[in-house]
C-alpha cells in the first residue's frame, strides 16, 4: 500500500507542478522595460518591468486576479495530498501494485 500511496502522491505532485513550469517559461521570456498604460491612474507613461505591469493589470482589471495567482502555488501540494488520499482509499479497498501469482 505504501508504494501505491507514494506513486499517486508523486503523480499528483507532478501534475501540480505544471502551472509552476508554465510560470518559469513565462519568466524566461520577458520584456525588461515597458511603458505602463493600464487603468491605474497615477502610473500611465511610467517605465516599469513587464512583470510588474502584468501584475498591475491582473490586480486592477481581472476580478480576484491575484487570488488565482496565489492558488497556482498551492496546486502541487493539493495534487500530492489528493494522490496520497486516493492511494490510502484504494489500498484499504484491496488494490495492490504487486500481486502474488495465483497457484
Amino acid at each position: 500500500m505504501r508504494a501505491l500511496v507514494l506513486l499517486l502522491m508523486a503523480l499528483g505532485l507532478t501534475v501540480g507542478l505544471l502551472p509552476m513550469l508554465s510560470d518559469l517559461i513565462q519568466e524566461t521570456f520577458f520584456a525588461p522595460e515597458v511603458e505602463y498604460n493600464g487603468v491605474y491612474e497615477p502610473l500611465p507613461g511610467v517605465e516599469m518591468s513587464r512583470a510588474y505591469e502584468t501584475t498591475m493589470d491582473i490586480s486592477f482589471e481581472v476580478r480576484a486576479g491575484l487570488v488565482f495567482d496565489w492558488w497556482a502555488s498551492v496546486l502541487p501540494l493539493v495534487g500530492a495530498g489528493l494522490g496520497a488520499l486516493l492511494g490510502v482509499v484504494l489500498g484499504n479497498k484491496g488494490f495492490r501494485l504487486t500481486r502474488e501469482p495465483m497457484a
